[in-house]
């Protein structure tokens, strides 16, 4: 798989889990989805750039939800 596709195929995956499970963290994304911690985060990037999640600290531990 190309990796552009991979990055769009995981973001769609982040945007489900968290619209089912609430707010995780990174790492919590990564192990969920079993997927490459750089894929996670371009695709983390798309969904930022496309205005579709927020990036919320809290304690010092960066949580990412839905907008």
């Amino acid at each position: 798989m190309a990796l552009k596709a991979e990055i769009g195929e995981t973001a769609g995956e982040i945007y489900r889990l968290l619209s089912s499970d609430g707010p995780l963290t990174p790492a919590q994304l990564k192990t969920k989805l079993h997927a490459k911690g750089d894929v996670v985060s371009y695709a983390l990037g798309w969904l930022a750039r496309e205005d579709r999640i927020d990036f919320v600290l809290e304690k010092k531990t960066l949580r990412v939800q839905l907008k």
